[in-house]
C-alpha cells in the first residue's frame, strides 16, 4: 500500500504471536495469532465467524510473553472469516466500570 492511501497514525510490523482475547460482554475467550501491531493497536488473524462488531470492547494478552500486561482495546474493523483490528485504549479512552 502507498503512503498516500496509508492513513494510517503508526507503523505497522509484522509479528506473529499467540494472543487471549477476552470479549465482554457476554465474557468470550478465544486464543487467536496476531498477524501485525503497531503502537496504536494489533491485528488478530481469526478463520471463525466472530460476534465482534466494530465498537466491541475487548481485553487482548501476548501469551508469548511471561507475566504479559492486559491490555484494553476496541475493535476497529472485522473482516470475516480472516480476523479483526483492534485499536489499544489509552486512560482517557477507558470507561468507568
Amino acid at each position: 500500500m502507498d503512503q498516500a492511501n496509508n492513513k494510517r497514525r503508526h507503523l505497522r510490523l509484522p509479528h506473529r504471536a499467540n494472543v487471549k482475547l477476552i470479549a465482554k460482554p457476554p465474557a468470550k475467550t478465544a486464543a487467536l495469532q496476531s498477524r501485525d501491531f503497531s503502537d496504536s493497536g494489533l491485528y488478530l488473524k481469526c478463520q471463525m465467524d466472530t460476534l465482534l462488531e466494530v465498537g466491541s470492547l475487548v481485553e487482548v494478552q501476548v501469551l508469548d510473553i511471561e507475566d504479559a500486561l492486559v491490555q484494553r482495546a476496541r475493535v476497529v474493523r472485522v473482516e470475516p472469516g480472516k480476523g479483526i483490528a483492534v485499536e489499544f485504549l489509552g486512560a482517557s479512552d477507558e470507561q468507568p466500570q
